[in-house]
């Protein structure tokens, strides 16, 4: 069963400078554009599923997302990924079942339905959320974040007093509940930023 106090939110309005071209119409093998496949993951897990976007990707993006899951940004100067956990809670800031945000960058392309499971099992949420520990510290790009602590972070925000834009700091900060990645599914973590890394052989 899809759970239905969790929305799911693919993180696709980053500008793929490195890349060259928008990341979410990039495609592995025998497989569909990176934003269908990060679109059906989290739908498998997640009854309501948005995609954050810049406003002027919508048009594109509505041939291939219907247009009332598209999220633009909607938060004056925030750039990075906070910019569209931010614009998505607030869609659902005020229905009190949603409990969790699960989210997952959209240029993540070999991540695992069962990773992102596991994220939803351990959903005894404390403080932040649930997040994975990886070689290079919190991975705040596939993680479960407590709705609770979004709305914390948004209030401070308002009031300029959040001390980072970094979701992997403000993760730190609020007691997260980590998890260590299986040594099988270390490679669902391999993230795709440049031509080069299209190339790559996942282990």
């Amino acid at each position: 069963m899809r759970a239905i106090d969790s929305v799911g939110i693919i993180l696709a309005g980053g500008k793929s400078s490195r890349m060259g071209r928008d990341k979410s119409f990039l495609s592995l093998k025998s497989q569909k554009f990176f934003l269908i496949e990060s679109y059906k993951k989290l739908k498998f897990l997640c009854k309501n599923v948005r995609v954050s976007i810049r406003e002027e990707q919508r048009e594109e993006y509505s041939k291939h997302v219907p247009n009332e899951f598209l999220v633009s940004d909607s938060i004056p100067n925030l750039a990075g990924p906070l910019q569209g956990i931010f614009s998505s809670f607030l869609l659902f800031q005020n229905d009190p079942n949603i409990k969790n945000f699960l989210v997952l960058a959209v240029d993540i392309p070999y991540m695992r339905i069962k990773t992102l499971a596991r994220l939803y099992s351990k959903k005894e949420i404390i403080g932040s959320g649930v997040f994975y520990q990886t070689e290079e510290g919190i991975e705040p790009l596939c993680g479960l974040y407590s709705s609770e602590y979004v709305r914390y972070l948004f209030q401070e925000f308002e009031k300029g007093s959040l001390n980072s834009v970094s979701p992997k700091t403000l993760i730190e900060s609020g007691n997260p509940n980590l998890l260590d990645i299986p040594e099988m599914e270390k490679s669902s973590f391999i993230n795709l930023n440049s031509p080069e890394d299209l190339n790559l052989p996942k282990s």
